[in-house]
């Protein structure tokens, strides 16, 4: 089959049933669904969301061990989720959830690209979003971390539930040295980005994060949340250029001049940055172990 012709065959019939599959995707646990809802509802309080999530002893543990590591720089021990709500805030609780379950469940060692390598990445995204959120004194800068945790799991779906045609199009980028990105737009007519927003959407999940997700490669045509779109567009290149990882290609993106603008990362400023972001991901490695 000539290049042409697979192009075709990829963007084509098989197109619809990626989708398919992709909206078909389990949804969220009973329990992050519930603390989700409760942190969206104006009426939820610190007790509510407690009782949702010790429902699950594991989960608990997790958020413990979580909210006690280095990355969250607490000076007192913290007992129990009750006082993790309470000081943490109902957002970050739901960011902590949301990522012990994504780490949990998107577990797929297979990827031909490195499981733990990929997830680093994404981690790496995550801190430097999170460096970059605080600098600029953003408004979602408590979701710019789980944002940039999340950028990339369309690669994962995509994985999971289109291995076949999703490893014609890793080769594919190998073999142009292009970005992923590029290729699965060719190739499929979708990218990663897309699915992965769709995913988050369909989670119900805040719109910021819906964004950053869907148009980190694209921050010029996002729809809105542009600072945080524009973090995480920043926050995946650095993290490519640092070698945090691996994204599953070797370019770095071209990056955006109004987005590195936004996040506030000029030319004579960077190696400042650079130093902040590496001590945001040694103070991470509690979610590295999750790995």
């Amino acid at each position: 089959m000539d290049e042409n012709a697979k192009r075709s065959r990829l963007a084509g019939h098989d197109l619809d049933e990626l989708i398919r599959r992709v909206d078909n995707l389990p949804t969220l646990p009973s329990v992050v669904a519930k603390v989700n809802e409760l942190v969206e509802s104006p009426g939820s309080s610190a007790a509510d969301i407690n009782h949702a999530i010790r429902q699950d002893l594991v989960l608990s543990a997790r958020i413990l061990r979580l909210v006690n590591s280095p990355f969250y720089g607490f000076h007192r021990r913290i007992k129990s989720v009750a006082h993790a709500v309470v000081i943490l805030g109902f957002s970050t609780v739901r960011n902590v959830v949301l990522s012990t379950f994504v780490l949990d469940s998107f577990a797929a060692r297979d990827l031909p690209f490195g499981h733990r390598e990929f997830w680093i990445h994404s981690l790496g995204t995550g801190a430097a979003a999170a460096t970059l959120a605080r600098r600029m004194g953003l408004a979602e800068a408590e979701d710019a971390f789980v944002a940039g945790l999340l950028h990339d799991v369309g690669k994962v779906v995509l994985h999971q539930y289109a291995r076949d045609d999703f490893a014609v199009v890793a080769r594919a980028a190998a073999e142009r040295d292009c970005l992923l990105y590029d290729a699965e737009l060719d190739m499929l007519g979708t990218s990663h980005a897309e699915i992965g927003g769709r995913l988050l959407d369909a989670w119900q999940l805040p719109e910021d994060l819906v964004e950053a997700v869907r148009s980190h490669h694209v921050p010029g045509e996002a729809g809105g949340y542009r600072d945080l779109v524009a973090v995480v567009h920043v926050a995946d290149i650095l993290a490519r250029a640092l070698l945090v990882g691996n994204g599953g290609d070797a370019r770095i993106p071209r990056v955006n001049a109004e987005a590195w603008s936004r996040a506030g990362a000029p030319p004579e400023g960077i190696e400042a940055v650079l130093r902040e972001i590496a001590d945001e991901l040694r103070k991470a490695k509690a979610f590295m172990d999750m790995l």
